[in-house]
């Protein structure tokens, strides 16, 4: 969708309260507006000597004043609700469409873009629905009925009003055309900052252990002066559009004073005859002459907000345009039986070619373990595997039908991967392990942790299982690894893919780790890519990859008799 039929989509979901807001709306303009007629009534009727109708129409209007106040109220409560709901909706598409788009697409991505589009972008359209919303409802609204009062009151002033109203439309428009692509910068240096942030949050021990705290701050300084200049020269160009407005509305209505005093004070036979004026009839002229230009100084003092709003929507609709990971397989599959890669080429860059005419045979049961040094290959054939990314040509086969034509949700849930970067969400111990089968009770979970030998350390925290972790504190590396592990313990899939998973683990638990590992893959496929050679000994297969090529292939012993390569890595681990 384009930004219009994105905004139309979400502005029909709460096309109800939206009535109800513009119902609200009418009927406080409607009380406004006709305060200044009944009060030009009264003053006339004090220059008659009428107190009886004066009194009545201060009533009336003490009445409407009450009355508007009302629904105004209720108007802004109402407005707030549509903005507030179509937030909702928007941040819940954001986040839906965080996982739906491929992998391949967050790598283009930092993180601190997304924060700037789940948060800062959010709440920037929420400020600008409401205050555009509001003044827009309200200014349509003033403007017709203060039209037809003034003609009512006198129509030769009121075309004056009228013809000379269209200059401080053009203003507005005039100045404020220079200003989206300052608030637009703005917007992506914003999240240049974020990102810069989150860096420096993440990696604080880093930082300081490389005494590196001064050029980070340089890098932020560098990026927060371009963002100073960016928002001062939009913030300075906004403040122009209210200014230049309220000049010519202010013009406007010395104008229009002076000819209705004119008119009343040489009593202008023409006039008298065309359009009667009296000194009610002019106050209550000017009066709507504030009104009617009161909406275009409103529109003009918003027009900041509505160009944040503007250049925060435009990035959230291009994301929510982003192409979803299609996933065109109709094929389901309970077991993986076999895995036959065949000539398959891939880069993540096509001038740097990575994968080339890759062939690859696992059979179920198999223990598949792949080495190499960094870069050869390895994560990014487990990617291809778990089709994170498509290969650029060649086939996969899995149980002997084409990748392309199983559904990726099937593969993945015959799949337990335990990667060398852990995870963990905020939450207790139980949910976390709980992750990979959501239904399973305590008792499996347990059982699970006990095979992962995360249980003893889990029991010794303050409350066992119940103890509230997040991702940076209450737990080290390595037990964080035992529980991405007791995950893969419980959920007992088909293929087990184990990328550096022991790599936070001493070396007694990565020993114990590994039998239970070695147990739990019985009659299981799996494929473990390691640095550590010691802990891929007992591998059926061993594949020896280096610039995205297998240049050798075998069992440890035979390997190691070839004196190649792969004998080469595992000596130089144990000089």
């Amino acid at each position: 969708m384009d930004n219009k039929k994105r905004l139309k989509y979400y502005l029909f979901k709460e096309k109800g309260k939206i009535t109800l807001g513009v119902l609200l709306c009418l009927l406080y303009v409607v009380c406004q507006i006709s305060q200044p007629f009944l009060l030009g009534r009264a003053l006339d009727a004090v220059a008659i000597n009428d107190q009886n109708i004066y009194l009545t129409y201060l009533i009336i209007c003490l009445v409407l004043t009450i009355v508007g106040a009302i629904f105004y109220y209720f108007f802004e409560i109402t407005i707030g609700y549509v903005s507030q709901n179509i937030i909702r909706d928007m941040r819940k598409d954001i986040y839906l469409k965080m996982n739906s788009v491929s992998i391949k697409e967050f790598d283009t991505r930092t993180h601190g873009d997304l924060l700037q589009l789940e948060i800062r972008d959010i709440e920037n359209v929420a400020n600008g629905i409401f205050a555009v919303f509001k003044t827009l409802f309200q200014g349509i609204f003033t403007i017709i009925l203060t039209i037809v009062m003034m003609l009512v009151a006198n129509w030769i002033l009121a075309l004056g009003v009228i013809i000379l109203s269209p200059l401080s439309v053009i203003v507005s428009y005039f100045v404020s055309s220079f200003n989206h692509r300052h608030f637009k910068k703005q917007a992506e240096l914003q999240s240049q900052i974020n990102s810069i942030s989150l860096e420096a949050i993440g990696n604080l021990e880093l930082l300081q252990s490389l005494n590196y705290e001064e050029e980070s701050l340089n890098k932020f300084k560098e990026v927060d002066k371009k963002l100073k200049k960016e928002g001062r020269v939009a913030q300075f160009s906004a403040s122009w559009v209210n200014p230049s407005t309220r000049l010519v509305n202010n013009t406007i209505y010395v104008i229009i004073g002076v000819a209705g005093i004119i008119m009343l004070a040489f009593d202008m036979k023409l006039a008298a005859i065309f359009a009667v004026m009296t000194i009610g009839r002019l106050s209550s002229f000017l009066s709507y002459t504030t009104q009617y230009t009161r909406p275009f100084n409103d529109i003009s003092n918003v027009v900041s907000e509505y160009e944040v709003a503007k250049s925060s929507f435009e990035r959230v609709n291009n994301f929510l345009n982003m192409d979803n990971d299609i996933d065109e397989g109709k094929e389901e599959i309970n077991n993986i039986d076999s895995i036959k890669l065949e000539n398959v080429y891939f880069s993540y860059n096509p001038k740097y070619p990575l994968i080339e005419n890759f062939s690859l045979d696992i059979k179920k049961g198999n223990k598949v373990a792949i080495v190499g040094p960094t870069g050869a290959g390895k994560t990014t054939l487990i990617n291809i595997i778990m089709r994170f990314y498509e290969p650029n040509d060649g086939d996969i086969k899995i149980n002997n039908i084409s990748f392309k034509d199983i559904k990726k949700s099937s593969l993945r849930k015959s799949v337990g991967m335990v990667l060398q970067d852990t995870w963990i969400f905020h939450g207790t111990i139980l949910d976390n392990v709980k992750y990979t089968k959501i239904d399973a009770t305590k008792e499996e979970v347990i059982e699970a942790c006990k095979k992962a030998h995360a249980d003893g350390f889990i029991n010794a925290l303050p409350n066992g299982y119940d103890t509230y972790v997040d991702g940076k504190e209450g737990l080290s590396e390595g037990q964080k690894q035992m529980i991405a592990i007791a995950r893969v313990m419980l959920r007992n899939p088909n293929l087990v893919i184990l990328d550096e998973a022991t790599s936070n683990i001493d070396t007694r638990s990565e020993m114990l780790i590994t039998k239970a590992f070695d147990s739990m893959m019985k009659e299981k496929t799996s494929i473990v890519i390691a640095h550590r050679l010691s802990t891929i000994k007992s591998a059926d297969t061993i594949i020896v990859m280096k610039d995205g090529h297998i240049i050798e292939t075998g069992n440890h012993n035979d390997l190691m008799k070839a004196k190649g390569f792969y004998y080469k890595l595992y000596s130089s681990q144990f000089e």
